[in-house]
């Protein structure tokens, strides 16, 4: 079976390792499951090429098409110091410098230079804050939080209230 590698780590899919498959294909249109384990793998760039115990051949991997292939993340080797995997980061709340709560960190969107991270404010309103040291002034994992520094215009404008408009009678 072939799949791109998003972890972006050399050497994390590797032998023996167990990972879900997640697809469509479960009654009523739900999402299938599927637990696996890797019996060979080779990298090229970040595809990875597996073979994958239940898997005998091509047409058995075709079946597993449309669908992802997750690795607990238990088993993800450590990172450096100041940098974080997604799971690790989704979740977070965020926090300004005055410690302020804007809301919760709701996604990231991988960019060219930097990451950008979405934070999903209480009112349902979203913005993106650069994940840069300029305005990521910290991550504490153990407090469940991010701060970081606003710059004038990240946070959008709420909604302004549409205003009714009364309706007059045609004198005729």
């Amino acid at each position: 079976m072939r799949f791109l590698s998003l972890s972006g780590l050399s050497g994390r899919f590797h032998k023996g390792l167990s990972v879900v498959w997640r697809g469509p294909g479960g009654p009523d249109g739900e999402s299938a499951e599927r637990t696996l384990n890797i019996e060979s793998v080779r990298e090229q760039g970040d595809e990875v090429f597996a073979r994958l115990a239940g898997v005998p051949d091509r047409t058995a991997a075709e079946g597993l098409a449309g669908g992802s292939l997750w690795a607990d993340a238990a088993t993800s080797p450590p990172l450096e110091d100041g940098t974080y995997y997604h799971h690790q980061l989704l979740g977070l709340s965020v926090t300004d410098e005055d410690g302020a709560d804007l809301g919760r960190l709701s996604a990231i969107q991988p960019g060219g230079a930097h990451d950008n991270w979405e934070v999903e404010m209480p009112d349902g309103r979203r913005f993106l804050v650069p994940a840069v040291a300029a305005y990521v002034l910290g991550v504490d994992l153990s407090a469940g939080r991010v701060t970081v520094r606003l710059a004038p215009g990240l946070i959008p404008e709420p909604p302004k209230p549409r205003q009714r408009r009364r309706r007059t009678k045609a004198s005729g």
